[in-house]
């Protein structure tokens, strides 16, 4: 798979609504960002909330979300890893790539690393020689909350072209183990 390419799953309300693979080292992940189009950036377009999300307060805070997500999170893929800028007005937190903690993103400052290749590497190369854990081929994006528990949208980034590393490191230890001495 290319290097710069991005699987793109959302979920409103944890009922996915979404997905979508993206060829290319930018997106923009949005809702209704048409006023957008003229910086160039291929980008995905949230949906309305589906009729299957009950008419509650869910659904309530859903819309009132989307409403602040116009400029949303433009993602970057580059040589050293992948790169974020919050553009929206929602609150934006994101984890994995990088460690297992969550982190708020900033509004309009420099891109933060959400996704480090080299970082990604070592930890390939760690599990490849069964002396490291798996190693993760994506990050995970909150929108409207500074907790993964209560956001009402969530957004899965996965990284092919680090899938299909992990999966040759995979079978190559499997390989390795199952080998006579």
């Amino acid at each position: 798979p290319a290097q710069h390419s991005f699987l793109v799953s959302v979920e409103y309300c944890e009922e996915e609504v979404l997905s979508h693979e993206v060829m290319g080292s930018d997106v923009r992940i949005a809702y209704k960002p048409f006023s957008l189009m003229m910086d160039g950036i291929p980008f995905i377009s949230l949906p309305k909330p589906p009729d299957t999300i009950p008419i509650s307060s869910d659904r309530s805070i859903l819309s009132n979300l989307l409403s602040l997500m116009e400029g949303g999170v433009v993602l970057s893929s580059r040589e050293q890893g992948i790169y974020a800028e919050r553009h929206s007005q929602a609150i934006v937190s994101w984890m994995g790539g990088t460690g297992d903690e969550m982190h708020v993103m900033e509004r309009d400052v420099d891109p933060v690393m959400l996704f480090n290749r080299e970082t990604f590497r070592q930890e390939l190369d760690r599990f490849g020689r069964a002396d490291g854990f798996q190693p993760q081929c994506g990050f995970s994006l909150w929108f409207g909350q500074d907790s993964s528990l209560s956001a009402p949208i969530f957004i899965s980034i996965k990284l092919p072209w680090a899938q299909q590393l992990f999966k040759q490191a995979h079978d190559f230890r499997i390989w390795l183990e199952s080998s006579p001495v």
